[in-house]
C-alpha cells in the first residue's frame, strides 16, 4: 500500500511538473497557472467523487458492493475489501466459537451462571434456569438474591471468596417434588463469580436409603440374636435344665436362626436383583401354568386347610425368563395371602393369557379377603422392610423384603406389580408378565420350583 502510495505521489509531482513546463514554454506564465488551477480543480472532482463512493460504501459496507476507483483509489478499495473479507472471516470464527461454548454450556450436566459483584446475572445456561426456577429470557439481567429467597443461598452470596465455597439448597422441582441442589460459587473475574448447580437429589435419596436400610438389617438381626445368645447364656447358667424346656428353648433358637437364614437369603436375592446380575442369566421360555399350579398346592400345603380356596388357572401360558426369580416373585404374592388372610378367609388364585392381541400379557393374580391395606400405605409396600403392621409381619415369618424382591424380579422381565386393596374387604395383587407363544419343541421341560423354598 505504501509502495502504491508513493507511486502515485510520483505521478501526481511528475504530471504537475511536465504540466507546468509545457504551459509556460507554450503560453507563458499566466497560461502556466491557469492550466494547473484546472488540473487540481479535475483531481479535486476526482477525490470528491471516490470520497462519495468510499462514505456511501461504508455505511452499508457488503462485500459485493465494494466501489471501483482509479489509481491510488483502486489499491484503497481493493485494501478495504480485504480487510473486510477478513473481518468477516474473523466474525465467523468468533461466531462458531461463542456457539461451540453456548453448545458447551447446555451440554454440561451442570447449571452454570456468571453472576456480577452486585448479585446481577450476567449469563447462564438452560440448566441452571431450570434448577433454580427462572426464565433464561427474563431472568438473564435479574439480581438473583432477589430471585431466590433461601437465607442459606444468600449466605453464600455474602461469603468473602478466596476459594470456592458451596452449600446444599434444598427446594421443589418445578413439578413440585423434593429438589436437592449443591451449588457451588467459584472466583471467575475481577468483577464476576461462577455459580454451578449440581442435582444432587438421586445421591441424597440413595444416602437416605442406605442408612435406612443398615439401620433396618442391624434391627432385623438384633432380635433373633438376643433371643438366641439369651437362651444360650441361661443354658449355660443352668446346666440342670429339664430336657423339656431345653427342648423349647432349642426349638425357639432354631425358629430365630431360621429366620436369620430367610433373612440373609432374601438379602442376597433382593441385591442380586438390583444389581442386575439375573440379566447375565439365560432366559429360557417357560410354562407358567405349571408354575402357578405348583405354587397353588404349595400354599393350600401352608394354609393347613384353615382357608377357602379358588383357582382359575388357565392353560398353555408361557412366558420367557428366569425360572428361581419367577418363583420368587409370585411365591411372595400367594404366600402373603396366607400369612395375613384370617382363618376361614378366601384365596383365590388365577391367571390368564391372550396371544391374540397385540401386545399378550400374562395376568397372574392374587385375591384375598384379608384385612385389607390403608391407600397411604400401598404406594410404600415395595419398599425395603416396609411393614404395615410390624409385629405381625414378623410373627408371621416375614422379613418385610418380599414385595421388594417381587418387584424387581418382575421389573427383570419387563413385568409390573399392581396392588389394589380396601381396607375390611381384602387386597388383589396382579403381576403383568409379557406373554409368548407356547415352544414348539416338544422337549421344552416346564417350569418346577424348587421344593426346598417352600416355607
Amino acid at each position: 500500500m505504501m509502495n502504491d502510495f508513493r507511486q502515485h505521489v510520483y505521478f501526481v509531482l511528475a504530471t504537475v511538473l511536465v504540466t507546468a513546463v509545457a504551459t509556460y514554454l507554450l503560453g507563458g506564465t499566466l497560461v502556466m497557472l491557469v492550466s494547473l488551477d484546472a488540473l487540481l480543480f479535475a483531481w479535486l472532482i476526482g477525490y470528491w467523487v471516490h470520497l462519495g463512493k468510499l462514505a456511501q460504501w461504508l455505511e452499508s459496507p457488503k462485500l459485493r458492493n465494494v466501489p471501483t476507483g482509479i489509481g491510488i483509489w483502486e489499491h484503497v478499495f481493493k485494501t478495504l475489501m480485504q480487510q473486510a473479507k477478513s473481518r468477516k472471516k474473523r466474525k465467523q470464527k468468533l461466531g462458531m466459537a461463542l456457539q461451540r461454548f453456548n453448545n458447551a454450556a447446555e451440554a454440561m450436566p451442570n447449571g452454570v451462571v456468571i453472576l456480577g459483584k452486585d448479585g446481577r446475572v450476567q449469563w447462564l445456561n438452560t440448566l441452571a434456569a431450570k434448577h433454580l426456577h427462572l426464565d433464561i429470557t427474563i431472568d438473564a439481567n435479574g439480581i438473583l438474591p432477589n430471585l431466590i429467597r433461601a437465607p442459606e443461598f444468600h449466605h453464600l452470596l455474602g461469603i468473602p471468596l478466596t476459594e470456592p465455597v458451596s452449600i446444599k439448597l434444598a427446594m421443589s422441582d418445578q413439578s413440585g417434588l423434593p429438589q436437592t441442589l449443591n451449588v457451588i460459587r467459584a472466583p471467575f473475574e475481577d468483577q464476576a463469580d461462577l455459580l454451578i448447580t449440581q442435582d444432587i437429589t438421586a445421591a441424597e435419596q440413595l444416602n437416605v436409603m442406605r442408612t435406612a436400610f443398615v439401620a433396618n438389617v442391624s434391627h432385623e438381626l438384633r432380635t433373633p440374636l438376643t433371643v438366641i445368645n439369651g437362651f444360650l447364656e441361661t443354658m449355660a447358667d443352668m446346666p440342670d435344665l429339664p430336657q423339656a424346656q431345653q427342648q423349647q428353648f432349642i426349638t425357639l433358637m432354631r425358629k430365630e436362626g431360621e429366620r436369620m437364614h430367610q433373612l440373609l437369603a432374601d438379602l442376597l436375592t433382593l441385591s442380586r436383583l438390583e444389581s442386575h446380575e439375573s440379566e447375565a442369566v439365560h432366559h429360557e421360555p417357560l410354562c407358567l401354568s405349571a408354575l402357578v399350579r405348583q405354587l397353588l398346592q404349595e400354599a393350600q400345603s401352608l394354609s393347613k386347610q384353615q382357608h377357602e380356596w379358588h383357582s382359575d388357572i388357565a392353560d398353555d401360558v408361557w412366558v420367557e425368563g428366569v425360572q428361581l426369580d419367577l418363583y420368587n416373585a409370585l411365591s411372595n404374592l400367594v404366600f402373603n395371602a396366607v400369612r395375613y388372610t384370617q382363618a376361614g378367609g378366601h384365596i383365590t388364585v388365577s391367571l390368564s393369557g391372550n396371544l391374540a392381541v397385540q401386545s399378550p400379557q400374562a395376568i397372574f393374580s392374587v385375591r384375598d379377603t384379608g384385612p385389607g391395606i390403608a391407600p397411604e400405605h400401598i404406594p410404600h409396600l415395595t419398599e425395603r422392610f416396609y411393614r404395615v403392621d410390624p409385629s405381625r409381619s414378623r410373627q408371621s415369618g416375614g422379613t418385610g423384603l418380599g414385595l421388594a424382591i417381587t418387584k424387581h424380579a418382575l421389573a427383570e422381565h419387563k413385568g409390573v406389580l399392581r396392588i389394589e386393596s380396601e381396607v375390611g374387604v381384602g387386597s388383589v395383587f396382579t403381576a403383568l408378565l409379557p406373554q409368548i407363544p407356547p415352544p414348539i419343541d416338544e422337549g421344552v421341560s416346564e417350569a418346577r420350583p424348587p421344593a426346598s423354598v417352600l416355607p
